[in-house]
Formats: structure tokens, sequence, C-alpha cells
């Protein structure tokens, strides 16, 4: 009976340190070069954020103008709307 509990005991203090060598609580150290090409992604993802935002904002303010120059300008081309039957 001792011997298993031992053997129990070592068996979970083994499997502790494994678990604790795959998931360390301290984190990865980067280098100073990830560092500056992670800063230089979030730059690139906020500018093309903002230029994605604008452009929504543009389209917002003019749907209606857009929508029936689009109609007028099909209709000069010939491709008048089909009628729904």
């Amino acid at each position: 009976m001792k011997k298993c509990i031992q053997a129990l005991l070592c068996t979970g203090v083994l499997t502790t340190l494994a678990w604790a060598q795959e998931f360390p609580q301290t984190p990865k150290q980067e280098t100073l070069a990830e560092a500056i090409r992670f800063e230089k992604y979030k730059i690139a993802a906020a500018e093309a954020q903002a230029r994605k935002d604008a452009a929504e904002a543009a389209r917002a303010k003019q749907p209606t103008q857009t929508r029936s120059s689009a109609a007028k300008k099909a209709r000069k081309q010939g491709q008048a709307d089909a009628v729904k039957r």
C-alpha cells in the first residue's frame, strides 16, 4: 500500500513538472526587431481602419445621389431597369 501511494505521488509530481515546463508563467522575451515590427503593424492597421471608416462615412453622406445617378447613367446606355412581373 505504501509503495502504491509513493508511486502515485511521484507520478503526480512528474506530471506537474511536465505541465509547468510546457506552460511557463513568465512571458517569452521578444527581440527589439520583433517589437518594432509589431508596432509598425499596429500603426498600419490603424491607418487602414481610418481609411475604411472615412470611405464608409463618405458613402453614407451621399447614398441617394449615387443611386439615382447610377440609374440615370444606365438608362442613357440603354440598360434600363427590367420590368418586374
